[in-house]
């Protein structure tokens, strides 16, 4: 496994602060993740419906989504990716502040690949972050990230 190859994140994140700190966590941990950050529901689907549109372009190789999102929320966008032929087999974690056995249960019957609750301790979320990064990258083999 290329543990060495720069790997590519999509987050659909609303809250600036938390998008900062996740920037902030593959900095100080010195990942090697190319962060690409959405911060609207709507922005998110425009952007799905365009790389379903365009061929041979380079998906995310992991979408990070928040469930409470502006106009559009992250359940809407989650069962749209694991509906999208184009888009399903990309990993799609939900990284919220609901522990809500409603979103979860629900999250996970829409095709989540896994439910991490947002910690609002800093190094807590730091860990978040690193363990998101040793299990998907550098453990898990992942599907090609080309259609």
């Amino acid at each position: 496994m290329d543990t060495l190859k720069t790997r590519k994140i999509l987050l659909v994140e609303d809250n600036e602060g938390d998008s900062k700190l996740f920037e902030e966590a593959i900095s100080i941990n010195d990942l090697n993740i190319e962060l690409e950050i959405i911060a609207e529901g709507d922005k998110a689907m425009q952007y799905f419906e365009e790389l379903r549109s365009i061929e041979k372009i380079e998906y995310p190789n992991l979408i990070v989504l928040d469930l409470n999102l502006p106009k559009v929320n992250g359940k809407t966008i989650l069962k749209f990716i694991k509906e999208s032929p184009e888009l399903k087999s990309i990993p799609t974690i939900i990284l919220t502040t609901s522990n809500l056995s409603y979103d979860i249960d629900e999250c996970y019957a829409l095709g989540a690949n896994a439910y991490l609750l947002k910690s609002f301790e800093i190094e807590k979320f730091f860990q978040i972050i690193q363990l998101v990064d040793k299990f998907w990258f550098r453990n898990s083999l992942l599907p090609s990230n080309n259609p």
